[in-house]
C-alpha cells in the first residue's frame, strides 16, 4: 500500500478507532501501513539511564533481555562504544524504525522504543550519540538460580560468561571516556559469582570514581569479607528476595535459598554499619506475584526488612502469563495503603 493510499485510508478512520486499533497487536504490516506508525529507540538513541549492555563476552546489546543475542550491535574486543554506535548494524536498527520496522522481537515490549512522526524519526537518525546517563556492565552472565522470567539459554549467546580483568577495564576506559553517569552492574548473570568481585569494583571505582553504581543481587554470595568490602563501594545495592518465606521465594526463584540469602543480607547491613559507611543504600527488592501477594506475606516481609535494618524495601510487580499475576498489587487496600507509590510500584523507606 502506497503511502498516499495509507493517508488516505487514515483520513476516513476516527481517532477513536485508530487507538482502538492500536490497542489490539496488529501486525507490523499493519501497524506501519495502516496506522503509518514510525518509531525511534531511546536507548540507541544515546538517552536510555540504563539499556544499552556491555555483555561478559564485550558484546554490546541494545536491551537488558537479549538472551538471543538477536540485539547484539557490536563488539568492544574490535570496536570502541562510539564506533558500536556509529556502526552499521546500530544504523540499520534505527534505520527499520524510522521505516515503521522493529528490528528486533523485543522491540514491541520494550518502554525505549516510542512513536513518533516520520519527520522526528528521520531527525533522529542524525542526533544520537553514546550514552551518558547510563550503561549496564554485565561481569558475568553466570547464574545460580533459574527465575521463571529468565531464559538461562543465553548462556549460549556469549563466547564467554565472565569478563577478564583487563576486559573490565577496558570497559570502565570507556565509561570513564564518556562520562557516563551511572553504571548499573548486573544484567543476565549474578554478580558476586565472580571470583574477582572485589578487584573488578576496585578497577571501575578507580576509573568511574564520580558514577553512581548500582547492582542487583540475589543474595547467595555475598558471604565473605572481600565481596562485601567490594559492596561497599556500590552506591546502592538491590537484595532480590521475591517472597517471604522459602516457599514463596522459590516458586520464582527457582533454586534460591530464603534462609541464607536473608542471613547475608542482615550480615551485609551489620558489616556496613560497623564500618559507618554511608554506603551502599541496601534495598529488598521483592517482586510481587499471585502466591506471595497476601496481606500476610507484605506484612511480615516489611517487618523483617524493618529487623534486618535495610534501607528500604521495594514491591515490584512481577509479569508473565495471567496465573501468575498479582490481581491484589493493584487493587488490594494492603497494597494501597502500603508505604509510598513510586516508579518502582510500592515502596517502604526505612531510612533516607
Amino acid at each position: 500500500m502506497s503511502g498516499v493510499w495509507s493517508n488516505r485510508l487514515r483520513a476516513f478512520i476516527p481517532t477513536g478507532v485508530l487507538e482502538l486499533l492500536r490497542g489490539w497487536g496488529l501486525t507490523t504490516w499493519a501497524r506501519r501501513h495502516v496506522l503509518g506508525e514510525v518509531y525511534y529507540c531511546s536507548a540507541l538513541q544515546g538517552d536510555s539511564n540504563y539499556n544499552i549492555c556491555i555483555n561478559s563476552d564485550m558484546s554490546v546489546s541494545c536491551n537488558c533481555r537479549d538472551f538471543d543475542g538477536s540485539g547484539h550491535i557490536g563488539d568492544l574486543n574490535t570496536q570502541s562504544l562510539q564506533e558500536v554506535f556509529d556502526g552499521a548494524v546500530a544504523m540499520d536498527f534505527r534505520n527499520q524504525l524510522a521505516g515503521g520496522e522493529l528490528p528486533i522481537e523485543n522491540c514491541a515490549e520494550c518502554n525505549e522504543l516510542h512513536r513518533v512522526s516520520k519527520r522526528e524519526a528521520q531527525s533522529r537518525l542524525k542526533t544520537y550519540h553514546v550514552p551518558d546517563k547510563g550503561i549496564m556492565l554485565e561481569n558475568t552472565v553466570a547464574c545460580n538460580l533459574s527465575c521463571i522470567a529468565c531464559d538461562r539459554t543465553v548462556v549460549n549467546t556469549r563466547a564467554r560468561k565472565r569478563m577478564k580483568l583487563e576486559e573490565v577495564a577496558r570497559a570502565a576506559d570507556e565509561i570513564a571516556k564518556h562520562k557516563i553517569e551511572e553504571i548499573a552492574l548486573h544484567n543476565l548473570g549474578e554478580p558476586f559469582l565472580s571470583r574477582s568481585f572485589y578487584d573488578e569494583m576496585c578497577i571501575i571505582r578507580e576509573k568511574n570514581p564520580d558514577a553512581r553504581i548500582v547492582m542487583s543481587t540475589n543474595g547467595t554470595f555475598v558471604n565473605d569479607v572481600k565481596k562485601m568490602e567490594a559492596a561497599l563501594l556500590l552506591d546502592h545495592l538491590y537484595c532480590s528476595i521475591d517472597g517471604s518465606n522459602q516457599g514463596e521465594m522459590e516458586q520464582y526463584q527457582v533454586g534460591g535459598d530464603f534462609e541464607l540469602c536473608y542471613k547475608n543480607m542482615c550480615d551485609l547491613v551489620a558489616f556496613r554499619d560497623e564500618r559507618d559507611s554511608s554506603t551502599p543504600l541496601i534495598e529488598w527488592k521483592y517482586v510481587v506475584f499471585r502466591w506471595n501477594d497476601s496481606a500476610a506475606s507484605i506484612e511480615r516481609a516489611v517487618a523483617m526488612a524493618r529487623e534486618a535494618g535495610v534501607d528500604r524495601i521495594s514491591f515490584w510487580h512481577g509479569w508473565g502469563d495471567s496465573d501468575i499475576v498479582s490481581e491484589n498489587f493493584k487493587t488490594a487496600p494492603h497494597f494501597e495503603a502500603l508505604g509510598e507509590s513510586t516508579w518502582k510500584g510500592r515502596e517502604v523507606i526505612f531510612r533516607s
